[in-house]
């Protein structure tokens, strides 16, 4: 297993050496996520992000998860580290280029997932953007085969005024070889997120976000065959 220890070092490392030569953007947004059929999965994050002047970006996340009630005190589902570049590609910043690198752990699992994304700026009203993400399976507690997986997604973001805006994320992602699978039962699986944004003011905004799923496996112990949909609220707070 990866030490965590080294990871979280490092991205401590970047934080700080370049805090010490660009200043930035933090952004602490907090999460909360919601499924709604039987087993009911409760989530809250905490998100906490700098942009450097430098374009240069790092994050932690922290997933904890309640099952069926929210009874005592979540458990820790996931970690989520990160750092990212955007590199602007034209003078008029219509075209821009994202590369970002994750390390995302568990109890039981670990995984490296670099990410690429291209975005173009329509006009002041209209994005339209896509990435693509490789997700490599580093470290398996049970020491079965580890999973890699392929996954694009699309974006198409509508300013409606100055305050509000309206988005939408087509997914796709597929395992490769056969050693895996998704809660479709089959290798690959569909998801379409909705998006509304609202700005309260320069430090503070809402987003409403509602994650409409593939259909579960038919073999599932919980939701066979149905779309178990979830709807996640986020707040966020800049300084």
């Amino acid at each position: 297993m990866l030490n965590k220890k080294i990871v979280g070092g490092f991205f401590a490392f970047s934080v700080l050496v370049s805090g010490l030569v660009h200043a930035g953007t933090t952004t602490i947004t907090t999460k909360y996520e919601q499924s709604f059929k039987e087993n009911k999965d409760h989530r809250v994050k905490l998100r906490v992000g700098h942009a450097f002047d430098n374009n240069t970006s790092v994050y932690f996340e922290q997933t904890r998860r309640w099952l069926d009630e929210m009874n005592g005190s979540p458990d820790i589902f996931e970690n989520l580290l990160g750092l990212g570049y955007t590199h602007t590609l034209d003078g008029k910043n219509r075209w821009s280029i994202r590369p970002v690198m994750e390390y995302r752990y568990t109890p039981t699992a670990e995984f490296a997932r670099p990410s690429l994304r291209l975005n173009y700026r329509v006009n002041d009203d209209w994005l339209i953007g896509a990435r693509y993400r490789y997700e490599y399976q580093t470290y398996s507690e049970d020491g079965r085969t580890r999973s890699r997986v392929n996954r694009f997604d699309g974006y198409l973001n509508y300013s409606l005024t100055d305050q509000v805006s309206l988005g939408w994320n087509p997914n796709y992602a597929y395992h490769l070889g056969s050693g895996g699978s998704m809660y479709t039962g089959t290798s690959d699986r569909w998801e379409n997120h909705f998006i509304a944004d609202y700005r309260i003011n320069r430090a503070q905004s809402l987003r409403l976000k509602y994650k409409l799923k593939d259909e579960t496996r038919d073999s599932a112990i919980y939701n066979a065959g149905e779309r178990n949909d979830v709807i996640e609220l986020n707040y966020s707070y800049r300084f």
